[in-house]
């Protein structure tokens, strides 16, 4: 299958990121570079489902979130508190009831996201996209500084 970057110019590239908007769900390879860690040795990326969070003023590059299939039993209780939970019924786009990860609010730039295959899979409803926005700002693990570089304090 052909990257999104393969398959628009350099105009419809730029233009891409306009597009992109918070509450977006994505579904792509993600790598260490995004702070993804792959779940096999040999492996040097993960298919994740992301939700999109925020974007620089510079539009050079997106803030978002994952989705999980479960919470990670190994983080504090504090950052396992901040999932949400995300349900199959609501969102078909899904295989299963999921979790979205809002301890810790991740980068791609919008060069990595246009070089790479990627779905668009819906868009998460309002009142969810701000419980999640929400959910991240309060992270403890999340300054003030990142928060502001995507608009989002």
């Amino acid at each position: 299958m052909a990257s999104l970057g393969d398959l628009l110019s350099q105009s419809s590239k730029q233009s891409l990121f306009y597009t992109i908007q918070p509450g977006g769900v994505f579904r792509m390879k993600l790598t260490t570079k995004e702070g993804i860690i792959p779940k096999e040795k040999d492996d040097d990326y993960r298919i994740k489902y992301f939700i999109v969070i925020g974007k620089t003023k510079d539009k050079k590059v997106i803030g978002f979130v994952v989705i999980n299939s479960c919470i990670n039993q190994n983080l504090s209780i504090q950052l396992q508190q901040l999932h949400y939970p995300l349900r199959v019924a609501k969102y078909s786009f899904l295989d299963h009831d999921s979790y979205v990860c809002c301890g810790e609010l991740k980068e791609i730039t919008i060069s990595h996201f246009s070089e790479r295959t990627c779905q668009s899979c819906g868009i998460i409803d309002k009142e969810d996209l701000e419980y999640i926005t929400e959910a991240v700002i309060t992270s403890p693990i999340e300054t003030k500084k990142h928060l502001r570089k995507f608009g989002l304090i």
